[in-house]
């Protein structure tokens, strides 16, 4: 069922994508901040507590949580989710929606992300148990703001300890996250990227996950399989490989000037920024892991000359000049 906006008439396929377009002027991205989220995000300027009481209390558990309060997050959390179910109730339009979700959702995932650090996976560990996204018929409406934080927290474990030391529940979460989210709810989508920093995981198959998920997701697998590389160059490649030599993965995007574009060529462009320290994987929201934990990467010339064998055996390189970059397998 298709369902369309009051004000601008576009249709969608989903409420998830109704409720976040940004039907100004302009066409953009319906799940990135609109060129005025500056002023939704001030409590001053936006009509949000006037259309929605709820996010006043919202606003104290957050400040509890502030002072020191630990266990007003899990309240606050609680009450972000029902802010969120009231906007939808209350305005078919989406800008209610858009409000609370644009206003709260940093601020939600930088005190999960903040609570993790100062008590441990088990803090987390407990809010994923209370808004598991494989109950019931939708993923919760917080669910990006507790994917957010679990990404971070994976991120920051496998750099400074290692993988074994990587909570499985995190890799299940974010794993049936990307299952259970519609291909359309962007914003979660988009969370679960950090997946691939659990690549190599010697109690959860990353890799095999990926492998499996790549026929029907593969617009989640590229981005994830991108992080993978900066996590396990080594083990990102073998994956690599084995998916872009997969024939039974057979889709194709659509281009209009030219032939229709392998699915399988399409993962090639995860190794985009590989070759540059000017590009880094933009997810999770609001947080530069690469600068708080200054990370550094170097490609291997053996995982470089692997990528450049896999794209001439395949055949990928014949629209490509004699000295193509990695920039070049970019879409």
């Amino acid at each position: 069922m298709a369902h369309e906006c009051d004000d601008c008439g576009e249709p969608f396929q989903t409420l998830s994508r109704l409720r976040l377009h940004d039907c100004s002027g302009t066409q953009s991205d319906p799940f990135s901040s609109s060129p005025n989220s500056a002023e939704s995000a001030s409590v001053d300027s936006s009509p949000t507590e006037q259309r929605n009481p709820a996010v006043t209390e919202l606003d104290d558990l957050l400040d509890r949580f502030s002072d020191g309060e630990v266990a007003a997050l899990h309240d606050a959390v609680v009450e972000f989710e029902s802010a969120l179910s009231a906007a939808v109730d209350g305005d078919s339009g989406g800008d209610a929606f858009r409000d609370v979700f644009w206003q709260y959702y940093e601020r939600v995932s930088n005190g999960l992300d903040e609570a993790a650090r100062a008590n441990g996976w088990p803090f987390l560990e407990d809010v994923l148990d209370a808004h598991d996204p494989t109950i019931g018929d939708d993923v919760p409406l917080v669910t990006p703001a507790i994917a957010n934080a679990v990404g971070r927290c994976l991120i920051r474990t496998r750099i400074t300890d290692g993988v074994e030391a990587v909570p499985v529940r995190a890799l299940e979460y974010l794993d049936a996250v990307a299952v259970n989210a519609p291909d359309t709810d962007d914003v979660a989508r988009e969370e679960v990227h950090a997946y691939g920093w659990g690549i190599g995981h010697p109690d959860h198959s990353v890799a095999d996950r990926l492998h499996d998920r790549a026929s029907k997701d593969i617009f989640s697998v590229n981005p994830t399989l991108e992080h993978a590389f900066y996590a396990d160059q080594y083990a990102a490649v073998d994956l690599l490989e084995q998916l872009v030599r997969d024939e039974s993965i057979t889709g194709t995007l659509p281009r209009v000037t030219r032939d229709d574009m392998p699915h399988r060529r399409y993962l090639l462009d995860c190794v985009y920024g590989l070759k540059t320290d000017d590009y880094w994987p933009g997810m999770p929201r609001y947080y530069d892991w690469h600068d708080e934990l200054a990370y550094t990467f170097e490609l291997d010339e053996t995982v470089e000359q692997r990528i450049r064998e896999l794209v001439d055996e395949t055949g990928f390189d014949t629209d490509l000049s004699d000295e193509w970059t990695f920039r070049d397998l970019g879409i």
